[in-house]
C-alpha cells in the first residue's frame, strides 16, 4: 500500500517539478534576471527582485502539492534552497520567509515545523552560496545541498510534530518521493541558471573575435587620432563588418564626426542627442531601445533603438561610438558586448596612436582576429597593461603591442602541418612578454634548447603549457617565479620539459588537469595531451610531475623520425 502511494506522489510531484523548472527555464531568458545573474554584485534591490521570484515558487510548490497524512509532498524547498544558493542568506530568508508562512497558512498539524523547516533552508543554503559561486560544476554541489536540507528537514518534522506515531507516519509517506524529486529540481534548476553565465561567455567570445577583426582593419587610419576622416573611416568598416546593423556613428565631446547608414541625410550635421551627451558626461554606454529614446528630431525618423559606448584617452571621455538599429528593442547582448569591445579597443588605438605622436613611434599593432575559442580575460587584461605603459613608457606600450599582435596572428594562423620548435619558442615568448610586463618583474622564463634539437612540433603545443604553469603555478605566490623551458634529444625522441618553481599540484588536479572536456573545447593542456596521443599514440601523451609546494614539470615527447620532418608532416594542429 504504501508503494501505491509512493508513486502516486512520485507522479504527482513530477508535475510540478516540470512547472517549476519550465518557470525558471523561462524567467532565466528574461533580460532583467539575466542582468541581476550577470553583476558582480547583487544590490539589496537585486536580492528583493530574486527573493519574491523565488518565494512564488516556493508558495507554488506547496500549492500544487499532493495531500497525505495531515501533510503535503511538496516542491516547495526547490525555490528556497535555490534562492539562498544564488543570491545568499538574505534571499534565501526571504524566499524561506514566503514559502514558510504561506504553508503555515494551509495548515494541519505539521505546519509550524514545515515553515521552520522551509525558513531554515533557505538561511543554511545561503551559507552554501560562495562555495557554489567557486565550483566549475555547480550543479553536484546544488544536488550534495538539497539532498543534506532536504534530510535535515524530515529529521525536524519529527523532532518537532507530535504526536510521534502520526509524524513518524507522515515521513514515511513522503520521505522517499521528496528526497529524490527535491534535489534534483534544485540541482536542474542550477544548471539552467549556470547557462546565463555560459551563453554571456559565448557572447563574449563572440564580440571580441568580431571586434579585434573590425580593430584590425581600422588600426591604420586611427593612427591619425581622432578626425573626420579616420572617424569616417572607422564608421565605414564597422558598417560593413558587423550585419543587421542600420547605421554607424561616432562622434566627439561636441558634434558628429561621422555618420555612415540609414539616417545620414540628417543625423550628420545634428548635435548631440541626449543619451549621447549622457554617455559623454558619465563615460557609461547608454542602451536606447525606442524611437522616443533615440532622440532624433526628426519624426520620420525609420532608426528604433541604438548603443552609444564611450571613446577614452586614459579616463577621459574624447568622443562616442554608437550603433544603431531600425526596430525598437533589437539590440542584443552581442551587439551590446560588440560595441563595448569595439569602443574598448578603438580608445586603445587612439591612445597608442598619442603615444606615437608624442614619441615619434611607429607602432606595428596588427591585431588580427581570434579563433573561436578566445579568452576575452586574457585579451582585455592586455590591453589595460599596454595602455598604462602608453602613458608611462610609450617605446615598452609599442613592443608588448607587437607581441600582442604576433601572438593572436599565431593564434589565427594554426598551420596544418608541424612547424619549427623555433616558431613555437617565438611564439611563447610573444606571451611570456606580455605577462612578465604584468608580473611587474616577479617573473622569469629561461630557455635551454639543446643545438641539435632543430626539429618540428605540432603548433600550440609550447604556449598552453606555459601559460599554465603562469597562471595556476606562479600567479598564486606573491613573490612570483621562474619558468625552465628545454629542448634536447633522449634517445629516439625529442624531449621537451616546461618545468616551474609555483606552488605546485596534488595528484587529483592533475588528474583533473587532464581529464577531456568536450564542453569547453579550450587549448589547455587537456587538449595538448590529447593531441599529442592522437598524432603519436597513447604513449606520448604528457607527463605531469608535481606536488604541492615544490612546483610542476610537464614533459612532452615527440618521435624523433616526425620531429625531423623525416615522415609526412600534414597532422592537423
Amino acid at each position: 500500500m504504501l508503494f501505491l502511494k509512493w508513486g502516486h506522489i512520485f507522479n504527482q510531484m513530477l508535475i510540478g517539478l516540470v512547472l517549476t523548472l519550465v518557470i525558471v527555464f523561462f524567467v532565466s531568458k528574461a533580460k532583467l534576471f539575466r542582468n541581476i545573474m550577470l553583476r558582480g554584485a547583487i544590490s539589496s534591490a537585486d536580492k528583493t527582485v530574486m527573493a519574491v521570484f523565488f518565494g512564488i515558487i516556493s508558495v507554488l510548490g506547496s500549492y500544487i502539492g499532493v495531500p497525505t497524512d495531515d501533510g503535503f509532498a511538496n516542491t516547495r524547498a526547490i525555490g528556497v534552497i535555490v534562492a539562498g544558493l544564488v543570491g545568499g542568506r538574505a534571499t534565501g530568508l526571504g524566499a524561506g520567509l514566503m514559502g514558510g508562512l504561506y504553508r503555515y497558512y494551509l495548515g494541519g498539524f505539521s505546519a509550524a515545523a514545515s515553515a521552520i523547516a522551509t525558513i531554515s533552508e533557505g538561511i543554511v543554503a545561503g551559507l552554501f552560496q560562495e562555495r557554489l559561486a567557486r565550483s566549475n560544476n555547480k550543479w553536484p554541489v546544488a544536488l550534495a545541498v538539497g539532498s543534506f536540507l532536504e534530510v535535515a528537514h524530515m529529521g525536524l518534522l519529527l523532532m518537532i510534530n507530535r504526536p510521534f506515531e502520526q509524524a513518524v507516519s507522515l515521513v514515511a509517506s513522503i520521505s522517499p518521493p521528496m528526497l529524490v524529486m527535491n534535489p534534483i529540481g534544485i540541482a536542474l534548476a542550477i544548471a539552467i541558471l549556470e547557462n546565463i553565465f555560459r551563453e554571456q561567455e559565448l557572447i563574449e567570445g563572440s564580440a571580441a573575435r568580431q571586434a579585434l577583426q573590425i580593430a584590425s582593419n581600422t588600426i591604420h587610419h586611427l593612427r591619425r587620432g581622432l578626425t573626420r576622416r579616420s572617424a569616417e573611416q572607422t564608421a565605414q568598416i564597422v558598417y560593413d563588418s558587423v550585419s543587421n546593423v542600420a547605421a554607424v556613428c561616432i562622434t566627439d565631446r561636441e558634434e558628429v564626426l561621422a555618420f555612415i547608414g540609414i539616417g545620414a541625410d540628417h543625423h550628420y550635421s545634428t548635435i548631440l542627442t541626449t543619451s549621447t551627451r549622457n554617455t559623454v558626461t558619465t563615460g557609461e554606454y547608454t542602451l536606447a531601445q525606442t524611437r522616443r529614446e533615440v532622440g532624433c528630431p526628426r519624426q520620420d525618423c525609420p532608426l528604433g533603438s541604438k548603443i552609444v559606448t564611450p571613446l577614452k584617452d586614459n579616463e577621459t571621455v574624447i568622443g562616442t561610438l554608437v550603433i544603431y538599429k531600425l526596430e525598437e528593442n533589437s539590440i542584443r547582448p552581442l551587439e551590446i558586448e560588440l560595441a563595448k569591445g569595439l569602443a574598448q579597443l578603438i580608445s586603445t588605438q587612439l591612445e597608442v596612436s598619442k603615444g606615437e605622436r608624442e614619441s615619434n613611434l611607429r607602432a606595428q599593432a596588427e591585431i588580427k582576429s581570434l579563433q573561436a575559442q578566445i579568452n576575452p580575460h586574457f585579451l582585455f587584461n592586455a590591453l589595460n597593461t599596454i595602455r598604462y605603459y602608453c602613458r608611462q613608457e610609450p617605446e615598452v606600450a609599442r613592443k608588448l603591442l607587437t607581441h600582442l599582435g604576433n601572438f593572436y596572428r599565431n593564434n589565427l594562423a594554426v598551420p596544418s602541418n608541424l612547424i619549427t620548435l623555433e616558431k613555437e619558442i617565438n611564439h611563447v615568448n610573444d606571451y611570456v612578454k606580455i605577462e612578465s610586463f604584468r608580473f611587474q618583474g616577479k617573473l622569469q622564463v629561461d630557455y635551454e634548447i639543446a643545438k641539435d634539437c632543430q626539429c618540428f612540433v605540432p603548433p600550440l603545443i609550447l604556449q598552453p603549457i606555459v601559460e599554465n604553469a603562469i597562471k595556476h603555478g606562479l600567479y598564486p605566490k606573491q613573490d612570483g617565479g621562474k619558468v625552465l623551458i628545454r629542448g634536447q634529444l633522449q634517445g629516439r625522441d625529442v624531449e621537451i620539459v616546461v618545468e616551474d618553481d609555483g606552488v605546485g599540484m596534488t595528484k587529483q588536479q592533475i588528474l583533473e588537469a587532464l581529464k577531456p572536456d568536450p564542453n569547453r573545447q579550450n587549448i589547455g593542456i587537456s587538449n595538448v595531451d590529447s593531441r599529442l596521443r592522437s598524432l603519436f599514440g597513447e604513449q606520448y601523451g604528457l607527463m605531469v610531475y608535481s606536488d604541492p609546494g615544490a612546483g610542476t614539470r610537464v614533459v612532452i615527447r615527440i618521435p624523433i623520425k616526425e620531429a625531423r620532418g623525416d615522415a609526412q608532416s600534414d597532422y592537423s594542429g
